[in-house]
């Protein structure tokens, strides 16, 4: 049961970056992020935040919560996904602008931060049997950037999911069943043209 496990699991050694990327869906990555970017990682992160994500952003301390919580007020429920930047000199709230609530949607915005900023060195923080699928959309839509992706996992002691035991806890077996599902079906949707690939990742997985 480990093994399967294991080969749902992407989880690169933690070096230093240009800028790491936080998927959104659970705020143990977020946690996990923001401890990264305080020890100096990177020295910009982007933190990406669902529309039923904001509430809980209070309690990473952020000083633009209220300001996060206003333009989600403000904002259509359609388009209520968030990027929120932080660096050494602001934090940065922005609409991301993303097709589709899903991973193939976030490394679409991911990929449009790319061509704008600087960077050679990605750090995506995820879950870790959800990066293998992140990796898997990432090596699609990136494909042709000089940029090195390291795929970095929540460690066990922040994770609401954990590799030991996983079978026994209903939730987690949940996880590694639909995460399975998932990543079988990139693989095949990936593989097709563009224009499919993108229609049938309107499907939203909210993870």
């Amino acid at each position: 049961m480990q093994l399967l496990y294991d080969r749902l699991t992407r989880n690169d050694a933690v070096k230093p970056v240009d800028l790491i990327f936080v998927m959104a869906g659970r705020m143990d990555r977020k946690q996990y992020g923001m401890q990264l970017f305080s020890n100096g990682v990177s020295p910009k992160l982007v933190l990406s935040v669902g529309r039923f994500e904001v509430s809980r952003m209070a309690a990473l301390g952020l000083d633009h919560f209220t300001e996060l919580k206003r333009l989600r007020d403000q904002t259509q429920p359609e388009a209520r996904h968030f990027f929120v930047t932080l660096d050494a000199s602001c934090v940065r709230i922005d609409t991301a602008g993303i097709p589709n609530w899903n991973t193939y949607g976030e490394v679409l915005g991911l990929r449009r931060i790319l061509q704008y900023e600087p960077v050679r060195r990605v750090m995506i923080v995820s879950t870790n049997i959800h990066l293998n699928r992140v990796s898997v959309a990432v090596a699609k839509l990136c494909r042709g950037m000089q940029v090195e992706f390291r795929y970095c996992a929540v460690p066990d002691t922040l994770a609401a999911t954990r590799r030991e035991n996983w079978w026994l806890r209903t939730h987690d077996r949940q996880f590694v069943a639909t995460e399975l599902l998932k990543l079988a079906g990139y693989r095949i949707i990936v593989s097709l043209p563009p224009s499919i690939s993108a229609w049938l990742m309107r499907l939203k997985d909210h993870t």
